[in-house]
């Protein structure tokens, strides 16, 4: 059976249930489970769902019956594979949300919290995002997802979010980053576009814990 991917009803009915009252008040939501999926899809090394699910939903959630899981589960196995195959297409990267950071620390984006999940599902897995090769050019790469995201203090990171203007025009590269992560991690090496890295980051800095909002 060919894969369907989630019509704008099934999204909404995930976007809604991972806001709800049946899961942890620490679940990722939409936005967040989008970006831990989309550096999942990026990553060399499949993760089984039943290793994404439970950081997804921090706690198992309270179904109202089995039709409900199965629905649900379906649906984030199904966005799991559509991120997927937009990844593999030709078509380039859309991120699910406005490419903005918040208007206050206090208050997250949509895009930082896409970032912070992102770079969740980089956590998960970074024994094979920073292999010896690839380093430099896997840590560039990801500068504006972690200037986007809320979970680092790196001097770099902290000078550029100091300047709107810089902050701005870094951000703005995250659709392209994701494609070029995709292609640097996922592709032959004769095949692939190997960005010039021109500076190091450090992938291993301690984290926050990223809240649902």
């Amino acid at each position: 059976m060919a894969h369907q991917p989630l019509d704008d009803l099934e999204l909404e009915t995930l976007e809604i249930f991972l806001e709800s009252d049946h899961v942890h008040e620490e679940c990722q939501n939409f936005v967040m489970a989008h970006g831990f999926l989309t550096a999942l899809s990026i990553c060399p090394v499949l993760t089984t769902e039943d290793k994404w699910l439970p950081v997804i939903f921090e706690d198992t959630p309270q179904f109202e019956n089995e039709k409900q899981e199965k629905q649900i589960l379906q649906y984030l196995s199904r966005l799991f594979v559509d991120i997927q195959k937009e990844l593999e297409s030709e078509d380039g990267f859309m991120v699910p949300c406005e490419i903005e950071m918040g208007s206050s620390p206090e208050e997250l984006s949509e895009l930082q919290e896409w970032a912070t999940g992102f770079m969740e599902g980089v956590f998960m897995s970074e024994s094979h995002w920073f292999e010896s090769e690839k380093e430099e050019v896997v840590a560039e790469l990801l500068l504006p997802i972690m200037v986007a995201s809320d979970l680092f203090d790196d001097e770099e990171v902290v000078q550029i979010r100091q300047s709107e203007k810089l902050t701005n025009s870094c951000i703005a590269q995250i659709p392209e980053v994701v494609t070029d992560l995709f292609l640097v991690l996922r592709t032959e090496p004769e095949k692939r576009p190997f960005p010039k890295a021109q500076a190091k980051t450090k992938g291993n800095n301690k984290k926050k814990n990223g809240k649902k909002s």
